[in-house]
């Protein structure tokens, strides 16, 4: 081996490219599984409290990641965001769709759908 005087082969203890890489990867899937059962939190908790303040049934106590998106935010500029939705009722009998809309940690828009739709912008 070139460079090699001590006369130990170093190969059997040198990680390769491809594990390096697959580590990276994995890594990186852990962090996006974990940032994103974070982010499922605060949409339930922000969630609740917006059913909470609006004297209406958040039914299930679930929310289901629908999407990513872009948003625009009140400077009119676009954002990353994460969709979510979530079933709700007013009078305990019918069920209506929901969506909150977060980017990163904040919540942008809810959007209530009935007869008329309510969108509520933060």
């Amino acid at each position: 081996m070139i460079g090699n005087t001590s006369g130990r082969d170093y190969t059997a203890a040198m990680i390769s490219l491809y594990e390096v890489c697959a580590f990276f990867l994995l890594v990186l899937a852990v962090v996006y599984w974990w940032r994103g059962r974070e982010l499922n939190s605060t949409a339930l908790s922000e969630a609740r409290r917006y059913c909470k303040q609006r004297d209406i049934q958040l039914l299930d106590q679930t929310l289901v990641f629908e999407r990513f998106a872009f948003s625009r935010a009140g400077n009119n500029k676009k954002y990353f965001s994460r969709i979510y939705s979530f079933d709700f009722c007013r009078d305990g009998m019918d069920r209506n769709k929901g969506e909150i809309i977060l980017r990163g940690n904040t919540v942008i828009r809810v959007v209530l759908e009935e007869d008329e739709l309510e969108i509520t912008e933060y």
